[in-house]
């Protein structure tokens, strides 16, 4: 069962969001991301969280639009984000996807690996789609990588130290390597086209898969 996840970081592009949720089985907004969702057109089935950044008046309209609203009370030891994902998980998800999720806080953007973690770690296969490309996390395993030849691919390690991390399909191959915390090894590799595969024995890693140009973004950084 796939479940589509709006988070309320910055707005993805409108046609990127109504294909990501037209092909899920179940679209769920975590508070604010229920406003990019009706930007889009498209109403939530679930809305989750506290309700802060959507408002009063942003929770009658989308619960006014057929939406069920789970509501949390402020003092959580939880993000909305992370609520949104156990709520999907409880209805039967095995994928996320998840939208609107980079920009917007700072603090959200660091927890955003954490998110991803906390779903694989849920038996999820999660990951952020958005018009920039697309960011996953996986440990102990591996997952395919699917682009044309020169695009961007950086694997870090996230909950320390990654051993065992083998690169097949990419210009810069690893075999069984360690990657420490503190260590740019994973930047900047490049797809060689067609179907690539990112594997970790010990430890995760947080893969960024660009596309395209991220918003904002500057020159290469080498």
């Amino acid at each position: 069962m796939r479940a589509a996840v709006f988070l309320n970081g910055s707005p993805d592009p409108p046609d990127l969001l109504r294909r990501v949720a037209a092909a899920a089985d179940l679209v769920v907004a975590a508070d604010g991301g229920a406003s990019h969702a009706l930007a889009a057109g498209i109403v939530p089935e679930l809305v989750v969280g506290d309700m802060d950044s959507l408002g009063d008046e942003g929770a009658r309209r989308v619960g006014a639009q057929g939406a069920t609203l789970e509501r949390h009370p402020a003092r959580k030891d939880k993000m909305d984000g992370h609520l949104a994902v156990l709520a999907a998980h409880e209805r039967g998800a095995t994928d996320l996807d998840l939208l609107c999720a980079a920009g917007g806080r700072l603090d959200a953007t660091f927890a955003l690996p954490h998110l991803l973690l906390a779903a694989e770690r849920m038996g999820l296969r999660a990951t952020v789609v958005a018009g920039w490309g697309e960011m996953f996390v996986v440990e102990e395993g591996s997952r395919a990588v699917a682009g044309g030849p020169g695009e961007s691919v950086s694997v870090f390690p996230v909950s320390g130290a990654a051993g065992g991390v083998t690169l097949e399909g990419f210009q810069y191959p690893l075999e069984g390597a360690g990657i420490e915390a503190g260590d740019t090894l994973g930047f900047h590799n490049e797809l060689l086209g067609g179907e690539a595969k990112v594997s970790v024995k010990n430890g995760a890693l947080l893969v960024i898969h660009e596309t395209g140009p991220m918003p904002g973004g500057g020159g290469e950084v080498l």
